[in-house]
């Protein structure tokens, strides 16, 4: 029987630990090789959650698999959970690809086909899985608003002005801690936040007077509006930590409801005062109920 296998890992933490991908792809090889089996294709996706369908090589192959001259008739995979951790999913696609005549195979999660026994057990493991995978998502998720409350950061580059140390706290643990950064980028933002309140300057003159001096962003790019006003509106420069703002699980950005906001007084050094901060948010307000335009201050 010919057929092709799937390979997935969720991060690439994952990918450096036993559980690689070429330790997987190794399994299923063999696997395929004590049953006479012909792999014809390998797909290997990498960074890709199975809690949703939206992955590039699993689409892939569901489209060729659904093509008349397809030169496969089974998908071979570690396990049912890498193949999706949804089980609307999994029962969907796995009833898709058999009306059009492919299985679905696991190495180390065997069941025998059409039977009874096999539709109870796979039934089971699906449940089994999401409920580890929910499970799971809720375990991670209070560690990191307990890490959110204490002031430590779950990760991601933190704003203009501060940069990332890491804690030790005895037992061998690190927690990651924003700090400030050298000398240079402080002034750069007590000047950014003077001029867009004292000096009555717009993003854009800002932007343009910054790049003009060739001072780089923190990435080494060129500064724009967009990023004048994300560092003017951003409460980090007053030492206030707010996490779980956004939904990332959805496409496209997804506010919460302040009541799920986790707001961390003193999480850090602040580098502005509030009395400063305060008069840039007020002057933003007074420009947006004015009719004016904060982009287009002085200059």
């Amino acid at each position: 029987m010919k057929v092709v296998c799937y390979v997935r890992v969720s991060s690439d933490r994952q990918e450096e630990k036993e559980l690689s991908i070429p330790t997987k792809l190794k399994a299923i090889q063999q696997y395929c090789q004590q049953k006479q089996w012909i792999i014809v294709h390998e797909f290997i996706e990498k960074g890709q959650s199975a809690k949703t369908d939206d992955r590039p090589e699993f689409q892939k192959m569901i489209a060729m698999a659904k093509r008349s001259n397809r030169n496969f008739d089974a998908i071979i995979i570690d396990k049912f959970n890498r193949f999706s951790r949804k089980r609307d999913d999994h029962i969907f696609y796995k009833a898709l690809l058999g009306q059009i005549g492919v299985k679905v195979i696991s190495v180390t999660e065997q069941t025998e086909e059409n039977t009874p026994q096999n539709m109870l057990l796979e039934s089971m493991l699906e449940i089994v899985s999401e409920y580890f995978n929910a499970n799971l998502a809720a375990e991670v998720r209070k560690g990191m608003t307990q890490n959110a409350k204490k002031g430590y950061s779950n990760g991601g580059m933190p704003p203009y002005g501060y940069r990332t140390e890491y804690v030790a706290l005895g037992n061998q643990k690190t927690k990651a801690v924003w700090v400030p950064s050298p000398r240079e980028e402080i002034d750069i933002v007590h000047w950014i936040f003077n001029q867009y309140a004292v000096e009555d300057k717009g993003y854009h003159k800002i932007a343009s007077e910054l790049n003009e001096r060739k001072v780089p962003t923190q990435k080494g790019h060129t500064w724009s509006t967009s990023t004048i006003r994300a560092i003017i509106h951003n409460e980090s420069y007053i030492g206030r930590r707010v996490w779980n703002k956004q939904e990332y699980q959805t496409k496209g950005v997804k506010w919460r409801d302040h009541s799920e906001w986790v707001v961390t007084e003193h999480a850090h050094p602040a580098i502005i005062t509030l009395d400063l901060f305060e008069k840039c948010q007020e002057k933003t307000k007074r420009r947006q109920n004015g009719g004016g335009d904060p982009h287009h201050l002085i200059g």
